[in-house]
């Protein structure tokens, strides 16, 4: 079955591959045209103004296409630079982005994203040894403030810049207790709660009030019997909406999305609910068709829905696609 009649659903994964469903077509096509070979596939943002502008970060840098991804070239980044996970467009002010990275560094353009220049941002004192280097692995602003810039952080939890991005501080505090607490896969602020950030861990949900001066954990166990919290999306037509895609653990044979109408409050799954065979990844609505929800399983399971959640359709991505974690639709 055909998604959307004007929707684009983006998916990349790293292992491997960018792959494209468009809206007269019911299956993937995989874009290659000017990326790299065997291209890894972190994250994915489409530009807020001109949806045939995407943006994907990969181990090779960022790249943009300017024509609904049949082509991509390489932008002006540090030839050895890390690998991009996470972009952020500055609310109201599409000239300025943000990319977030593995090793955690974050980069700004004031271009558009034609150029990136590396900012003072440093991970802290709160980074886990693991098998990784701690990513950047999300980036908000608040639209209420700007020049209010938040990096979750895997894993090494919160920082924070009050000036656009020219200073940055550490504000885990509480997170700092656990692992747990510190593995940070998702953060969102919304225009419905000025000077709040929402994020998401291994542990749960957690709620900072006052520019995340503290982190209020939500047992998340009431509504769901896998708390693995992973990626985090708000609704742009409702600002109170939030969705949350879950898994059993970092790699499972669980998966699910949750969402919350009372920001943080309280959570449902979507309709009957969508269920994968492994961790849910991603999951996004497109802005100008909110109805059109989408969403990705870390092992290439796919699943759309065109009614709000009501009912959902699988679109298995092809079999090469695997460790899928970047989404974007519009």
């Amino acid at each position: 079955m055909v998604f959307g009649e004007s929707t684009f659903v983006y998916v990349g994964a790293e292992t491997h591959g960018l792959y494209r469903l468009s809206p007269e077509s019911n299956s993937w096509e995989n874009l290659t045209n000017g990326l790299p070979r065997k291209v890894q596939v972190q994250t994915l943002v489409i530009h807020p103004n001109r949806p045939e502008v995407i943006f994907a970060g990969t181990h090779d840098g960022p790249y943009r296409s300017e024509d609904r991804g049949d082509s991509w070239a390489r932008l002006d980044y540090p030839t050895s630079g890390p690998a991009v996970w996470s972009f952020l467009f500055k609310p109201g002010d599409t000239k300025t982005m943000y990319l977030g990275t593995a090793p955690g560094e974050i980069h700004k353009s004031t271009d558009g994203g034609d150029s990136w220049n590396k900012t003072s941002a440093v991970m802290g004192s709160n980074e886990c040894t693991m098998s990784f280097p701690t990513r950047v692995i999300a980036l908000t602003a608040d639209p209420n403030a700007p020049d209010e810039i938040y990096a979750a952080l895997e894993v090494a939890g919160v920082i924070r810049s009050l000036d656009g991005g020219e200073n940055w501080e550490d504000i885990t505090g509480s997170l700092a207790n656990s692992e747990d607490t510190l593995d940070l896969h998702g953060i969102h602020c919304t225009a419905a709660s000025p000077r709040t950030v929402f994020i998401t861990t291994r542990q749960g949900p957690f709620i900072g009030p006052d520019r995340g001066s503290d982190w209020i954990p939500i047992d998340f166990g009431r509504f769901s019997k896998i708390t693995y919290t992973r990626d985090l999306w708000s609704d742009e037509h409702m600002a109170n909406v939030l969705y949350v895609s879950i898994g059993a653990a970092a790699i499972s044979d669980q998966g699910a999305v949750y969402r919350s109408r009372d920001l943080f409050r309280s959570f449902e799954t979507i309709g009957t609910g969508v269920t994968s065979n492994s961790t849910m990844m991603a999951v996004r609505n497109d802005p100008k068709a909110p109805h059109n929800v989408f969403c990705v399983a870390r092992a290439g399971e796919a699943f759309g829905s065109k009614d709000d959640g009501a009912t959902w359709e699988s679109y298995p991505l092809p079999d090469g696609a695997k460790e899928v974690r970047a989404l974007a639709i519009g």
